[in-house]
């Protein structure tokens, strides 16, 4: 996983992993990435994000995410209080893919999907 901020030439982040997570409504990423690509995190809009471990506040940012077919362009959280490099949620993620979570292989397919 790559995100840039969707600004001409932005730099790209490095490559790092991220969690898919059905219970998150949003994409969520911490805010140390974000500032690799060049955000100034707390000027974005302030949000609440609940998690297991209660309120978060998160700022919210419009990047480029690459992924697996191409870039898709979303509003992200970003957040110093993330305790992993990213969750892939709902809104920005789920919604591009056709997703299988096979528990008895153990497996997650991603099929991208297009629309017009």
């Amino acid at each position: 996983m790559n995100i840039a901020s969707p600004e001409k030439n932005a730099p790209r982040s490095k490559r790092f992993d991220a969690i898919v997570d059905s219970g998150a409504s949003l994409c969520l990423f911490h805010a140390d990435i974000g500032r690799a690509i060049g955000l100034d995190i707390e000027q974005g809009e302030e949000a609440e994000t609940l998690g297991a471990a209660g309120a978060t506040k998160i700022f919210l940012h419009d990047i480029s995410l690459y992924a697996l077919g191409g870039i898709i362009a979303t509003r992200a959280g970003f957040s110093d209080q993330l305790p992993i490099a990213g969750l892939l949620g709902m809104s920005g993620f789920f919604e591009n893919f056709k997703i299988v979570f096979d528990p008895t292989e153990l497996r997650l397919e991603l099929e991208r999907l297009y629309r017009s």
